[in-house]
């Protein structure tokens, strides 16, 4: 799915062909991650010189590293990386949200804060494969989540990554729902849940910015626990 006058994957920039690879995975293959797995292990003892996919690029050149990614993101080896993606109506949302990834950008993490209307779940299901933790907040629309955030949690929902851990968070006005909603998904992804949804009612409050930032510096202080860990997507 890489659009290229090459045929070849030593006619095309690595980190390009990379960033393709890790896409296509993140979007189509991310659900048979042990079918995956079970794979590489049965041509472990096979030398191979040439992979010609069905479509896509022609390996020669560069197979232990492609062997080497899929086995990393079929075994679920999360990185210390912090996501922060939201919806914001008014603005509210969008606070926490920077307010958050201020928290989480310690050393040694990688933070993407991520606005959904300035994105694509194809753009974003790369980002969430091999992230450590999460938080994922959303304005309240008729007592729910945003329109866009739920296609991407049924977007996500469909894909099934495992081995994440998270929190909601969220503004509403006369009528709460949107983070609650948020934190029934993340329940429903069999996340590990870390502190109940942060909340606030119109504009967040100085006392509730700084517990956004609290809060992010707790989801990288866990990305870094999980990150060197590959057992960590079994134990969530």
């Amino acid at each position: 799915h890489y659009a290229t006058s090459g045929r070849f994957d030593d006619e095309v920039p690595f980190s390009v062909l990379m960033e393709e690879a890790k896409t296509y995975y993140a979007t189509i293959v991310t659900p048979f991650g042990k079918l995956v797995a079970a794979t590489l292990d049965k041509a472990s003892g096979i030398k191979i010189d040439m992979i010609a996919p069905s479509h896509g690029l022609i390996w020669r050149s560069h197979i232990a590293e492609i062997l080497d990614a899929y086995r990393k993101w079929s075994e679920c080896r999360p990185v210390p990386r912090v996501v922060v993606v939201y919806d914001s109506m008014w603005g509210s949302t969008e606070l926490m949200a920077r307010a958050i990834a201020e928290g989480a950008s310690i050393q040694g993490v990688d933070v993407r804060l991520i606005s959904i209307r300035n994105s694509s779940l194809t753009k974003i299901a790369p980002e969430i494969l091999d992230m450590a933790t999460i938080a994922i907040g959303s304005a309240t629309l008729n007592q729910g989540m945003m329109p866009e955030m739920g296609a991407l949690t049924t977007y996500l929902k469909g894909l099934k990554p495992v081995g994440k851990a998270g929190f909601s968070f969220g503004s509403f006005g006369w009528g709460r729902g949107g983070a609650e909603d948020l934190n029934e998904w993340l329940k429903a992804m069999n996340w590990t849940i870390l502190r109940e949804p942060i909340k606030a009612q119109f504009r967040p409050s100085p006392e509730t910015l700084n517990e956004c930032r609290v809060a992010g510096k707790m989801l990288a202080e866990k990305a870094l626990e999980m990150a060197p860990d590959k057992s960590a997507c079994e134990r969530i």
